[in-house]
C-alpha cells in the first residue's frame, strides 16, 4: 500500500512539472497609471512616547482619520 501511494505521488509531481509549452502565469504590471489601489500615507508615522495603548472609548472617533 505504501508503495503504490508513493507511485501515485510521484506520478501527480512528474505530470505537474511536464507541461512547459502551456500557458503560464506572467507577473507583469498592468499599467503605469496610479490605480485605486495606490497606498498614499495621508501623515507621517508618529512614535508614541509609550508603548501602552489609550483605552477605547465608545463612539469617539479614530485619530487616523483626517
Amino acid at each position: 500500500m505504501r508503495a503504490l501511494s508513493f507511485s501515485v505521488l510521484a506520478l501527480i509531481l512528474v505530470a505537474a512539472c511536464g507541461n512547459t509549452n502551456g500557458p503560464q502565469l506572467q507577473f507583469r504590471a498592468i499599467s503605469t497609471a496610479q490605480g485605486d489601489f495606490t497606498v498614499t500615507p495621508a501623515d507621517e508615522l508618529q512614535i508614541p512616547p509609550t508603548r501602552t495603548l489609550p483605552t477605547p472609548t465608545p463612539g469617539g472617533v479614530n485619530r487616523a482619520d483626517p
